[in-house]
């Protein structure tokens, strides 16, 4: 259930909003737009072991992302701690980027 004024969700049990005192609607049948981001690359990771370890820490703190990996990695579904050449890449929205940074210091390491 949604806020078809302020746009919060509600699980579905709840009927009301309770900031705008409106009847709650069906998310489903709302055509909200999708707001426009612009994605800034994270320092890159060398393996995808410690992409997602560092994409793990992300989801934990709630900010967005998406993982882009080499096409080697990906096309032939290799994961390991370290493949020579190896680069994967974490894109955050640019109001996270601060932030997700700050947070993934520590598994970049300060040789980037």
């Amino acid at each position: 259930m949604i806020c078809p004024e302020c746009h919060a969700e509600y699980l579905d049990h709840i009927n009301k909003c309770g900031d705008c005192n409106v009847a709650l609607v069906d998310a489903c049948i709302l055509d909200l737009p999708i707001p426009e981001m612009t994605w800034i690359s994270l320092p890159p990771f060398e393996g995808k072991v410690y992409a997602d370890m560092a994409a793990e820490i992300l989801d934990k703190n709630e900010i967005p992302y998406y993982l882009k990996m080499d096409w080697t990695s990906s096309a032939f579904s290799i994961a390991s701690a370290t493949l020579p050449g190896e680069t994967v890449r974490i894109f955050v929205p640019e109001t996270h980027q601060k932030k997700a940074e700050n947070i993934v210091q520590g598994i970049i390491g300060n040789h980037h």
